[in-house]
């Protein structure tokens, strides 16, 4: 895996510091963060506290629920947070692009890469519906989930479209 592979960082905190090129101790600088501080919240020893998370979200310009669970410890970086920070970084784009009047040709970009960003989440929230099933570890939910999916592979999305707006027309 190269360094920048965001598979390699395990929490949302770590990503944020590599898209930002910073560093802890950079960035720990300017908050009066320590290392040691930073080093306890990445792996978890550890909650942020409150006056740190809001330094960190001002920092980051990202609220600071992004970053943390119910209990302010560190979020895991998944697929889902991924996209989800870089919507939002998107947005803050597209925000100052607009202030500083500039053309629609010039936002369009990032228009069109929040709009695949979009499809990526709801694709993403699918899978993590679909894990969330299997985990249930339950037969009749796993008999229908294989079925669906050898449906699909074998090219009978149509016929399975049908059933299921028969099954909505039914209700």
């Amino acid at each position: 895996m190269s360094q920048l592979d965001p598979v390699s960082f395990k929490t949302v905190l770590e990503y944020l510091v590599m898209i930002n090129e910073q560093s802890y101790s950079g960035i720990g600088r300017q908050l009066h963060i320590t290392p040691q501080q930073f080093s306890d919240w990445i792996k978890k020893r550890r909650p942020i506290p409150q006056e740190r998370l809001q330094a960190l979200a001002n920092y980051f310009g990202i609220d600071g629920a992004v970053f943390v669970d119910n209990n302010n410890f560190v979020e895991p970086l998944t697929p889902l947070k991924k996209v989800d920070i870089h919507i939002t970084l998107l947005d803050q784009k597209v925000a100052l692009l607009q202030e500083e009047g500039a053309e629609a040709e010039d936002i369009g970009p990032y228009i069109e890469k929040k709009q695949k960003l979009l499809e990526e989440r709801a694709g993403q929230n699918r899978l993590a519906k679909i894990a969330a099933a299997l985990q249930l570890n339950d037969e009749r939910t796993n008999r229908i989930l294989d079925y669906v999916i050898h449906e699909l592979q074998s090219g009978r999305g149509k016929e399975l479209e049908t059933k299921l707006n028969k099954g909505d027309e039914q209700q």
